[in-house]
């Protein structure tokens, strides 16, 4: 398992991600808004999830998208998940 980036990394990471799926440029992407408000639907989710095993290192169930709705909650999601070396 590779350590996780800090909050801040991630979440602008995060950012790019989404944005590039639902295809809206990354400053309209907030944190604090349902990913789902900005079409991201379960295909380009599981992407986003492969996105994310890939860059962390980690396996990334589906459910965690639904379970924290918006960069801000998955971003800190990701990083308890990552451990005491994203602390």
């Amino acid at each position: 398992m590779t350590s996780a980036p800090e909050s801040a990394t991630l979440r602008d990471w995060l950012t790019q991600q989404v944005a590039s799926y639902v295809r809206r440029p990354a400053a309209e992407i907030r944190g604090d808004v349902p990913l789902a408000d900005y079409g991201l639907d379960s295909v380009s989710g599981l992407a986003v999830c492969g996105d994310i095993e890939d860059h962390l290192g980690i396996p990334v169930e589906l459910t965690l998208l639904w379970d924290h709705p918006t960069i801000d909650a998955l971003s800190e999601a990701l990083r308890e998940q990552a451990g005491p070396a994203a602390g």
